[in-house]
């Protein structure tokens, strides 16, 4: 048998945390000290056999103590103060094991003591709990889709038996063909959720350009206008040092609609609306692989987010909106989209004090 390092420990030189070795230890004296610990406690020669072994650690091993003296289980490897080990036991599943090493005197040779925990039980109620968090995650998203597409099949339905009324009664009418009209409209709506749901999951089909940011958001002005009303005024900072992006074009407009919408309506349709540009030094926001990129912020005068607000606001189908007022996947489309094109976003909030959202895109 011998000590089983989890795989990011593998091939670390054991170490003894900074500290010097301790003072050397008579077997008598050391046995009293640790035969009642909770924690398992091995000493092995600098060969790696076992010259100590404390009920706790024989327990780990799924050995009696005897069994364990003397054997050859190699010196003990790990990183920093801490190391995750496995433990392999016969007849039983591995145990997942903290392990620390400090170096000791043992009656007058250098030795290595390696303090043991056994954290399996620990390990398995975090791994229930993050399935249960993830069928949590599932169940709200299948219950969204569901809601969504029965709100679409629901008109479908009503428009298809008003087509067929009006078939019967003139088939030539001009009604039949705005019916048609109205049904595919239907029909697109639920083409744009499975977008939306794809842009989430960041699977949706990109065609990225070159693109002036910028003139691309003069030319949203007049559909901003007409789609926050008159109570929202918007004012746009644009940096006219600002360079271009490679992007999806289209998606780009989608997520920023997204925004403004959203903004509108934690504005109840009354304040200010400012989007801006810049440029973003490189490495900006502690990214851990350091890229340029262009910045656009969306900033309401809204209502503002709680902690726990920000802390769901990507889900997918998560609103605080009313039911009937939105399906809760914008906020998800402009994250899938952005982290797609390669870029990341962040969301500065605090109740009572507006929203400003921050996309950071890839620049040419």
């Amino acid at each position: 048998m011998n000590f089983a390092p989890s795989q990011s420990d593998q091939g670390v030189k054991a170490t003894t945390g900074g500290d010097a070795p301790l003072a050397g230890f008579s077997q008598g004296s050391f046995q009293r000290l640790v035969e009642n610990m909770a924690d398992g406690i091995l000493v092995v020669d600098l060969d790696g056999s076992v010259l100590y072994a404390n009920p706790a650690a024989a327990a780990i091993f799924g050995k009696p103590v005897e069994s364990l003296l003397h054997v050859p289980l190699g010196r003990p490897v790990v990183s920093g103060d801490i190391a995750e080990i496995q433990v392999r036991r016969p007849g039983k599943s591995p145990a997942e094991v903290e392990m620390r090493v400090v170096e000791i005197g043992w009656d007058g040779d250098d030795a290595l003591l390696a303090s043991l925990r056994d954290v399996s039980a620990q390990r398995a109620a975090q791994e229930i709990q993050r399935q249960s968090q993830k069928m949590e995650a599932i169940g709200r998203l299948a219950a969204g889709i569901v809601h969504d597409f029965n709100n679409i099949l629901a008109v479908v339905q009503a428009g298809v038996r008003l087509l067929q009324k009006q078939i019967a009664d003139n088939p030539s009418g001009p009604k039949v063909e705005l019916l048609l009209s109205e049904l595919l409209k239907r029909t697109q709506n639920g083409s744009a959720l499975t977008q939306q749901l794809l842009a989430f999951s960041r699977r949706q089909e990109l065609s990225p350009e070159t693109v002036d940011l910028n003139e691309r958001l003069e030319g949203l002005s007049t559909l901003l206008d007409q789609t926050l009303g008159s109570g929202i005024f918007v004012c746009k900072n644009l940096d006219p040092a600002l360079e271009h992006v490679h992007i999806d074009a289209n998606q780009l407009e989608v997520a920023i609609l997204n925004l403004a919408v959203n903004a509108r309506d934690a504005m109840a349709g009354k304040g200010k609306l400012t989007i801006e540009t810049s440029n973003a030094p490189d490495g900006a926001e502690g990214i851990a692989n350091p890229a340029p990129f262009i910045r656009v912020t969306v900033t309401d005068t809204g209502c503002g987010m709680s902690k726990e607000t920000l802390a769901q606001v990507f889900e997918p189908f998560f609103t605080t909106k009313p039911s009937g007022n939105g399906t809760g996947l914008g906020l998800s489309q402009v994250y899938g989209f952005v982290t797609q094109s390669g870029g990341h976003v962040r969301i500065d909030s605090e109740v009572g004090r507006g929203t400003s959202v921050n996309l950071f895109l890839p620049r040419k």
